[in-house]
């Protein structure tokens, strides 16, 4: 018996913005919870709230930087965050929408 797969963008997720420290031990046991019957609404759920406070952490450690390269770091921060909540948001109620060469056919599953 093969075991499910999580979602990929969301594990992808949180390999890339996901707290630095606890990366691999945070997405092996989301992986593992995952595996023993969570939905893939509540592996969504916890790859936002971790991308979160990993963001929301990186932003408040900034705040020891000197104004000028805080403003941009600031601002760059702010990009990722909103990249990444309009990619959990989209992932999280997007329906399968098969493309070709330029034609997109949406398909809504029951």
């Amino acid at each position: 018996m093969s075991q499910r797969a999580p979602p990929a963008m969301a594990t992808w997720l949180i390999e890339r913005l996901g707290p630095c420290r606890h990366r691999e031990s945070l997405t092996g046991d989301l992986i593992e919870q995952f595996h023993r019957g969570r939905s893939e609404s509540w592996y969504w759920r916890q790859v936002a709230i971790a991308v979160l406070l990993a963001r929301l952490h990186f932003v408040r450690s900034l705040l020891v930087v000197p104004k000028a390269k805080l403003i941009l770091r600031l601002l760059i921060e702010c990009a990722i965050l909103a990249l990444g909540l309009g990619t959990l948001t989209w992932a999280a109620t997007a329906n399968k929408v098969p493309c070709t060469i330029g034609i997109c056919v949406c398909t809504k599953t029951p």
